[in-house]
């Protein structure tokens, strides 16, 4: 026997029919019977659920539909339709002005049997999972259901379909929610890469490696690399055309910054001039800066035709050992992994950039800033004093997206906080933060400075997660890796 087999249908606020009797809802007995009735007329039982706040969704939702679960209970000894598994549908449905449905059953008001049931109804609820809700959401657009249409009909926020849909219509970002349960922000950026196989590949290497939490700083680089990429292939092909060679990291060359044709004891030693060299030496070549401004930087394949512009002096009388093949081979090896190193560090840097502003800008956008901001100001202040004293006030109007208004540099920002005096605390540290990224760069990473560390640091107390460049920066010893990631083009 199915519950449905003893329901029965009864609305109380039906309108009889001529010539027929009004009908009763009486109790049950062996059977279950289900009322309709206005939501005021329920009285709500004692429950285990003391914090009674509608969701403004589940309210939407309700005046929409309206109560689309029959919520359960039971008659009092006065006949009233006493509820007790529902309350939060009957007190949406009092604030939406419609009717609750009720399956009134064979129950009392005993108060450990209440207790038991309440527990038992919300503690083993199953909500749907990410993956059900995607299909579903898919299936309705596929029934024709705009983005609007869809949010109106769920009670779910436009951009929020959106951005489901997107990862509904996706195989990798769908995979990602459904085998390695990712949030619907980290699936979207699958899906933004469904096109790339190597970029999958790399979100799920994080994902596999127990590193999910990198994925946005991956998936920056990866954007950047992109944008770099045919920045450098658009340059190469305009320095091909010209019939000039285009170097890589793997092979030897020297900037032409370095060079010069004078000889060691002349007092004038001016480096080679690109123009002449490009035109006189047949090593002429140039070099792609892969960070940055992607620019191409004129370099000499063949420097063993020039001087060396600094030359290295030694002091010591005994000649200097020659080095054997093997370990002039070892030498070039090294240099080779050290400028590798150097260029995958630089993109590391340029996408933490990215991430770590995103941050900065979250933090200001908080009603409450952190407690010990006017702690980490005043330091910031007096022994980081030299930071503070550049004009950064472009940088504080970015980061509180401050209009540029009438005024002028600070003046601009003076104005905006007089107008709006609740945001002077919000200034205050947007002036100090400012100062730091206008002064953070990339040598921060490759001669760690107790300027770096403090800001990096205070950051990351705040919630801020360092990735490996900036726990460099912060004078943080990062986790080993097994190999420095290759790159095509060379840096200085």
């Amino acid at each position: 026997m199915t519950i449905t087999d003893n329901v029965h249908f009864t609305h109380l606020t039906d309108t009889p029919e001529a010539d027929q009797p009004t009908p009763e809802a009486t109790p049950a007995t062996d059977g279950v019977e289900l009322v309709t009735l206005p939501a005021l007329n329920v009285s709500i039982e004692n429950n285990v659920r003391t914090a009674a706040d509608l969701d403004p969704a589940f309210l939407a939702s309700v005046k929409q539909h309206g109560v689309l679960l029959p919520t359960i209970g039971y008659r009092d000894q006065d006949g009233r339709v006493v509820v007790r598994d529902g309350q939060m549908r009957v007190l949406a449905a009092i604030e939406a002005g419609c009717d609750v449905p009720v399956f009134v059953t064979a129950r009392d008001d005993n108060t450990a049997k209440r207790i038991a049931e309440q527990l038992v109804a919300n503690e083993r609820r199953t909500a749907l999972t990410d993956g059900d809700r995607l299909a579903a959401y898919r299936q309705l657009e596929i029934e024709g259901l705009s983005v609007t249409a869809i949010a109106k009909e769920t009670g779910t926020k436009r951009d929020t379909v959106k951005a489901t849909l997107a990862v509904a219509k996706s195989e990798a970002a769908t995979k990602a929610v459904t085998d390695s349960a990712l949030t619907l922000d980290d699936a979207l950026l699958f899906a933004e890469f469904q096109d790339d196989p190597e970029a999958i590949a790399e979100l799920q290497g994080c994902v596999d490696e127990g590193y999910a939490d990198e994925l946005k700083f991956t998936a920056e680089r990866i954007r950047q690399d992109r944008q770099g990429k045919a920045d450098m292939a658009r340059i190469a092909g305009e320095w091909e055309a010209k019939g000039v060679r285009v170097v890589t990291s793997e092979d030897d060359y020297t900037t032409l910054s370095s060079l010069t044709d004078a000889n060691d004891d002349a007092e004038d030693r001016p480096v080679l001039d690109a123009e002449a060299h490009a035109t006189g030496c047949a090593g002429h070549a140039v070099f792609l800066q892969a960070w940055g401004e992607h620019t191409a930087v004129a370099v000499c394949t063949t420097p063993v035709a020039h001087h060396v512009k600094y030359p290295r002096y030694s002091f010591s009388t005994a000649p200097a050992a020659e080095l054997t093949e093997e370990e002039v081979a070892e030498q070039k090896e090294a240099e080779k992994a050290a400028r590798r190193e150097l260029i995958a560090n630089n993109k590391a840097w340029d996408a933490a950039d990215t991430l770590r502003i995103e941050f900065v800008k979250s933090l200001l956008q908080r009603k409450t800033l952190p407690k010990d901001w006017t702690m980490f100001a005043a330091v910031a202040g007096t022994r980081h004093g030299w930071t503070m004293r550049a004009d950064n006030s472009g940088g504080v109007r970015d980061l509180l997206s401050i209009e540029s208004g009438s005024g002028y540099g600070a003046d601009t920002v003076a104005t905006w906080v007089e107008q709006h005096p609740a945001k002077a605390p919000h200034v205050a540290l947007a002036v100090v933060l400012s100062a730091f990224e206008n002064a953070a760069n990339r040598e921060w990473w490759r001669r760690p400075a107790t300027e770096g560390a403090a800001y990096l640091n205070q950051l990351a107390a705040w919630g801020h997660r360092l990735t490996d460049v900036e726990k460099i920066a912060a004078g943080i010893q990062p986790e080993p890796v097994d190999s420095v990631e290759d790159a095509d083009t060379a840096a200085e």
